[in-house]
């Protein structure tokens, strides 16, 4: 039982940025003779360790680690090449006996290799799939080559004539994502929201998770990881962050990284957070600009990182509860499963005994047999909390209905780097959860202060106007 499973089996860890998921792929595979897969997007390029906050050599203790730092910082690596990569790794540990640790914080990373997720596959495929071919990861570059003088709201308006559902789901400033339905209708003939409905029908009645899978939810309550996560900032800085990041701009071919907030900072490397925020910062440097000024800039710099980084933390544990956890749920009914347990990473006093050997305790037992697991629930409170409420399977994508939320939205006056952004939440429940969240709530007291600022200034200027009429 124990040598089949692990010959087809997986562990995947997932949890926010900052968490010790590294931490704990690491005591996971010395315990269990693991190997470890990276399945972070960033942590993937070559050097830049700090702004990636790579695992260094001496923290892997031995352990093997695959797909981190081999891709050339210039190329922008995919998905779809990620997955496939993926596979070709889990496939070698298999046959060496061992067991692949999948880690990340980037989700889709990891659900591109648990499951069989469409029948319009891109690059990767299983062996033997008869999913039809779309272009892969040069085509869909080609084809956005091919659009790239058309504005975003005019790709828009063209797939909201052909692909009207899709359109629904896609906000017009989402230019990736309109061009993938608009490449899937020119690559197929069929519009992007049909394939997506066979999927899903396919999916209610096939089994869709590739190996039977583990899945560690690393957890900390935000305040606490919010102080966690400002002080890693902090570190990163100490330990050299401004040197990668000046080096990263004149090592991307995009020679206007640094030409201001309007640049492009959603491929490759420029993802990297503190790459757009501290932007201001480093241009002026370069320009040998010093005293106050750079100053201001700098501490400005810091403190939208900051906050960059645990909205960051904020929308992926969005993802996991809304995505990640129902996809897990949807396979409890088929032959091959997705078990999802949440470890409490809250206090790192109890990390040893909460964490490590709990979580090496489950992994044991998931190996040795799978079928006497225990109780995810019942295991801490914090698990109950969050599993409790878990959907049985994930919502239909052509069943969401987008919201805008007006308070959370900012101008470019608004904005302090000047750049206008709108935010929009996909379906009911993250809508829901964006209410309750603490940020709305900061930024609806403050769109009140401020309405009640203009009311006062509006009624002052009124009773000016009137005295000096009276007078």
């Amino acid at each position: 039982m124990a040598t089949s499973l692990i010959q087809r089996g997986l562990i995947a860890i997932t949890g926010t940025t900052g968490v010790g998921k590294s931490q704990l792929a690491i005591e996971l595979a010395r315990a269990l003779n693991g190997e470890v897969i990276n399945a972070d997007a960033l942590q993937v390029y070559k050097g830049y360790d700090i702004i990636t906050n790579k695992v260094s050599s001496e923290e892997m203790l031995g352990v093997p680690h695959h797909l981190l730092g081999f891709v050339e910082p210039s190329r922008e690596y995919t998905v779809q090449e990620f997955e496939q990569d993926a596979l070709r790794k889990i496939s070698e540990i298999h046959q060496r006996n061992r067991v692949p640790i999948l880690v990340g914080g980037t989700n889709y990373y990891i659900q591109s290799v648990m499951f069989r997720k469409s029948l319009i596959s891109t690059t990767s495929r299983d062996p033997g799939s008869t999913d039809t071919a779309l272009p892969g990861a040069a085509g869909s570059r080609e084809f956005e080559q091919q659009h790239s003088t058309r504005s975003d709201q005019d790709l828009w308006e063209e797939l909201r004539a052909v692909d009207p559902v899709m359109a629904e789901n896609w906000h017009a400033n989402n230019r990736r994502k309109v061009l993938r339905s608009l490449e899937v209708l020119a690559a197929t003939g069929r519009p992007h929201s049909e394939w997506i409905r066979e999927s899903e029908a396919a999916r209610e009645k096939e089994e869709v998770l590739r190996f039977p899978t583990l899945v560690f939810w690393l957890y900390a309550d935000p305040p606490t990881l919010d102080k966690r996560l400002f002080e890693r900032v902090d570190k990163m800085i100490e330990r050299g962050m401004f040197d990668e990041l000046l080096q990263l701009g004149r090592d991307l071919t995009d020679q206007t990284a640094f030409a201001g907030p309007s640049g492009d900072f959603s491929t490759g490397l420029k993802q990297a957070i503190g790459f757009r925020e501290f932007g201001p910062y480093l241009a002026a440097k370069s320009a040998s600009t010093t005293g106050e000024d750079l100053e201001l800039l700098r501490q400005q710099g810091i403190e939208d990182m900051k906050l960059s980084t645990r909205r960051y933390a904020k929308r992926q544990i969005a993802w996991i509860r809304n995505k990640l956890l129902p996809e897990c749920n949807g396979t409890l009914t088929k032959s091959v499963k997705a078990r999802p347990y949440v470890l409490d990473a809250t206090d790192l006093n109890t990390w040893d005994s909460l964490v490590k050997a709990q979580g090496v305790d489950i992994a044991r037992q998931f190996i040795d047999d799978e079928q006497h697991l225990p109780n995810a629930t019942t295991i801490s409170e914090i698990a109950t909390k969050l599993l409790a409420d878990a959907k049985e399977k994930p919502n239909s994508v052509l069943a969401w209905k987008r919201f805008h939320c007006p308070i959370c939205s900012k101008t470019s006056e608004e904005a302090r780097d000047g750049v206008a952004y709108e935010v929009w939440l996909n379906g009911q429940d993250e809508y829901n959860q964006h209410l309750q969240s603490r940020q709305h709530r900061k930024n609806r007291t403050y769109r009140k202060r401020q309405a009640e600022r203009d009311t006062n200034y509006l009624g002052n200027t009124k009773s000016s106007s009137e005295s000096e009429n009276g007078d």
